[in-house]
């Protein structure tokens, strides 16, 4: 039984867990469901893939061919050193015209001055700018969750205090109609009354059209259903530090770092590349030039060697290729100053915004206390006989825009923190 029971109550702690969700928990929800994050995969194996292509450069290259040539002229001995061969016994029939090879080409690079490696590390490179590219945009997603999100609290608290009223009008509608079947209040009154009440029904409906559109929208953002779940609303906790951790710079440090690997594959292109080579084929004529001559026999011929090769033509441009790198890291850290720049205008903005919400919100308080004990008085007024409706009707208006001000300036202060942890990424 005891273990039923502490089932029965972590099952309802769960279901509670579930049926409340955080801006932090949207925030993730929106990341994994957003399309974009298939991106982080493609970029992996687009990555693993130029890699192996790199190693494979210092696999043994192979090639094969095949070749049946027919030429005009082919080598032979004067006509003097036929006849003496002739003479001698010995026929010597010279190189056929028809030639035909069946060969093998193997070349193993040995060294090639950083060549491959500077290639590999620009494949990384470009890995890590992708990356932080998709950091980017993905971080862009929680302005538009925040909007929605403080969207939806707004109008949650703009309605609960639009039925607060409602409740209030009501109440002095039954007092009214009260007076009314006593002679004591008139039925235009009751009528001006029951018209405020209407119009305020109105706005509310307009309020849960709202919220209504909000929470779809938002559900298609997190990509699960927000019916049964409550939105809780966040502390008002500014950030610690003001200091900036936001992914765009941690682009612009992936793009100096695409075009340090560049640099060094410019360097690496003016070394020359040493690699040993073989060759074999099958066919003729072979090597042996004068056996060729004597007889037309297809034979195996092979050689190995050394190879050293040096493009010259690659320094022609490394001079201006090394300057336009060093033009484009600077342009790099200038987006890097301008972003700090806007970033700083928008923490002093955001700072400002959230100390005058805090001062307005302090004297909100009082605003509604004081109109509260007016609309008291006023019903008061009411109570005891003595009617005046257009007057209750105002001051029980100013006491909700009083109230409704005093929650718009509460979630606007909310929203402007989290503005502020975004604006700074803490």
């Amino acid at each position: 039984m005891k273990r039923v029971t502490l089932l029965l109550i972590a099952f309802a702690l769960c279901t509670a867990a579930y049926a409340q969700l955080t801006l932090e928990q949207c925030h993730q929800l929106a990341r994994d469901n957003w399309p974009l994050i298939k991106q982080y995969g493609l970029i992996e194996q687009s990555s693993s893939y130029t890699l192996s292509n790199l190693k494979h450069s210092w696999l043994p290259q192979v090639n094969l061919s095949a070749q049946a040539t027919y030429q005009n002229k082919v080598p032979s001995f004067p006509e003097q050193m036929q006849n003496m061969l002739v003479g001698g016994g010995l026929e010597m029939k010279g190189i056929a015209k028809d030639q035909y090879r069946v060969q093998a080409d193997v070349s193993q690079r040995i060294f090639d001055g950083g060549k491959a490696s500077s290639e590999q590390a620009i494949a990384q490179a470009q890995d890590a700018e992708q990356r932080a590219q998709t950091d980017v945009d993905l971080y862009n997603l929680n302005k538009r969750v925040d909007e929605l999100f403080f969207g939806v609290l707004l109008m949650d608290e703009r309605i609960k205090q639009t039925n607060l009223t409602l409740e209030m009008l009501n109440g002095n509608l039954e007092k009214l109609q009260s007076h009314v079947r006593n002679g004591i209040a008139t039925t235009a009154d009751e009528s001006h009354l029951k018209a405020e009440i209407l119009t305020l029904e109105q706005s509310r409906d307009n309020m849960e059209w709202a919220r209504t559109s909000y929470r779809q929208m938002l559900e298609v953002m997190i990509g699960e259903s927000l019916n049964g779940r409550q939105l809780i609303k966040p502390h008002d906790i500014e950030p610690s530090t003001t200091v900036v951790n936001r992914p765009e710079l941690r682009l612009i440090d992936a793009k100096i770092g695409t075009l340090d690997a560049r640099e060094k594959a410019i360097n690496a292109s003016v070394m020359p590349v040493v690699s040993l080579f073989g060759q074999a084929f099958y066919g003729y004529p072979g090597y042996n030039t004068f056996e060729a001559m004597l007889n037309r026999k297809w034979s195996l011929n092979a050689l190995v060697g050394i190879r050293a090769q040096w493009s010259l033509s690659s320094l022609y441009d490394r001079k201006n290729n090394l300057s336009k790198l060093t033009t484009a890291r600077q342009q790099a850290e200038l987006q890097r100053d301008i972003f700090l720049l806007n970033n700083h205008l928008e923490v002093v903005r955001e700072n400002n915004e959230i100390s005058r919400l805090r001062q307005l919100i302090k004297s909100d308080a009082t605003i509604v206390e004081l109109r509260g004990n007016v609309r008291r008085a006023e019903e008061s007024k009411l109570r005891n006989g003595i009617i005046d409706i257009h007057s209750l009707v105002e001051k029980i208006t100013d006491e909700n825009v009083a109230a409704q001000s005093q929650i718009i300036h509460n979630i606007e202060l909310l929203k402007t923190i989290y503005e502020l942890k975004n604006t700074v990424n803490q």
